[in-house]
């Protein structure tokens, strides 16, 4: 039988304490690949079960047959709607015409950018030109009222 372990006593390694290391997680991953593959696998073969039952009832063959054309038309359908979505789409000379044009507006923007800084630049020099001309025109009305 095991002794208490003592105070002070440093407690005993235990493997599962440990983190996992990079290979295992991959050793996990890749068995779990594995795993996923086998699932894939049994569910095709029960697939192929049940379309083996299926072919040998008369009336399941019937049936089939129905189901698959109507499969078959409504994935012609989407694969009709599927192409005129296609050919709708842009092609890449219009893509590049359209980035020609955000190209010419992008310069324009930026010369309307520096044209509106000139003009703010000229605007700030009429306003002190009106201050200048006020305060003058305060001055000689100063010193033609005063006696």
């Amino acid at each position: 039988m095991q002794e208490p372990p003592r105070p002070g006593d440093v407690a005993p390694y235990v493997e599962d304490d440990r983190p996992a290391t990079v290979g295992q997680l991959r050793s996990t991953r890749r068995w779990l690949a594995v795993a996923g593959v086998w699932a894939v696998a049994a569910t095709a073969l029960g697939v192929i079960a049940l379309i083996q039952a299926n072919k040998d009832d008369e009336s399941g063959k019937t049936q089939s047959a129905a189901d698959l054309a109507r499969v078959q038309n409504n994935l012609s359908g989407r694969i009709d709607d599927l192409e005129s979505r296609v050919d709708d789409l842009p092609t890449s000379d219009d893509v590049s015409k359209l980035d020609g044009r955000i190209k010419d507006l992008e310069t324009k923007a930026d010369r309307t950018a520096s044209d509106v800084d000139k003009l703010n630049g000229r605007v700030d020099d009429l306003e002190q030109r009106v201050d200048d001309l006020e305060s003058s025109s305060q001055t000689q009305t100063n010193t033609t009222t005063t006696p």
